[in-house]
């Protein structure tokens, strides 16, 4: 089972668009690295844990691409 906060982290980044998840991971670094932690600790299942390594990965790309100010053209 995992913990409100983890909960509420989660619900939070998953139900944003992209300008409010970016915010949210500005606002929530610390809450951010501890839920994944806390997941991957805690989840043995290699499909869940590819998922949550490919969640990661995004998040950690969405990061450099803020602290670098890169602009990507769609």
């Amino acid at each position: 089972m995992i913990g409100d906060d983890d909960y509420r982290f989660i619900t939070d980044y998953l139900n944003s668009d992209g300008a409010k998840r970016d915010a949210l991971l500005q606002n929530q670094r610390q809450q951010c690295a501890k839920t994944f932690l806390s997941l991957l600790e805690h989840i043995s299942k290699d499909q869940t844990i590819q998922y949550i390594l490919t969640t990661m990965d995004d998040m950690f790309q969405v990061c450099l691409l803020l602290k670098y100010h890169i602009k990507i053209l769609i």
